[in-house]
């Protein structure tokens, strides 16, 4: 059974790793780095996770977590299915993402590192962009029942290209590092959107 302290220390290795990993990546980043940050030793490391990887697949579902809770609350707040749909790309045209965790999106730099490296982080990173375009889907789909969208509309095709314009836009505007395309792609996406409802 984990103790109180024991769960502290667990959470902060992971909250510290999780930022580590985002920014240095998981091979990019030591046990050193991790012990420094935390301000723990290596015996609280290894008491607490097995090892670097099982460490890394909770820092991962962290930083997963706190992109999803900001997200949705941006997605909740709207009433209607299209004001649900505008409000993901706009989420991003406002650097929101970047507010709220440093090194981007934590889906992108895991599928890039870890899909032919580390199975168990790859998965998860598989399950996220599935949840994620189920998300997606089911407001196109409540949308169509209420009248808002066309019947005509292919809900999975849609979710599927507009993460691949986000992701793409993140990985584009990092590479350049240039935060207007993010402005500019989001603003498109937007038009995209509001021209097939």
């Amino acid at each position: 059974m984990i103790t109180e302290k024991g769960e502290r220390t667990r959470q902060h290795f992971i909250k510290t790793s999780a930022v580590l990993f985002n920014l240095k990546g998981y091979s990019g980043t030591s046990i050193s780095d991790i012990l420094n940050t935390s301000g723990y030793s290596k015996g609280a490391l290894y008491r607490t996770f097995k090892d670097k990887d099982e460490l890394s697949i909770e820092a991962f579902k962290f930083n997963l977590s706190v992109i999803q809770k900001a997200l949705n609350e941006i997605v909740l707040k709207e009433k209607t299915a299209i004001e649900k749909l505008l409000a993901i790309p706009r989420f991003y045209r406002n650097n929101l993402l970047d507010k709220i965790m440093l090194g981007g999106c934590p889906i992108l730099n895991t599928s890039i590192e870890a899909d032919d490296t580390h199975e168990e982080l790859n998965s998860l990173v598989n399950s996220a962009f599935s949840q994620w375009n189920t998300s997606i889907e089911k407001i196109i789909e409540s949308g169509q029942e209420t009248g808002e969208f066309k019947n005509s509309l292919n809900a999975k095709e849609i979710s599927n290209y507009m993460i691949a314009v986000i992701e793409g836009t993140i990985a584009m505007s990092k590479s350049f590092k240039d935060r207007n395309l993010m402005k500019t792609n989001m603003t498109l996406l937007e038009q995209y959107l509001l021209q097939i409802v």
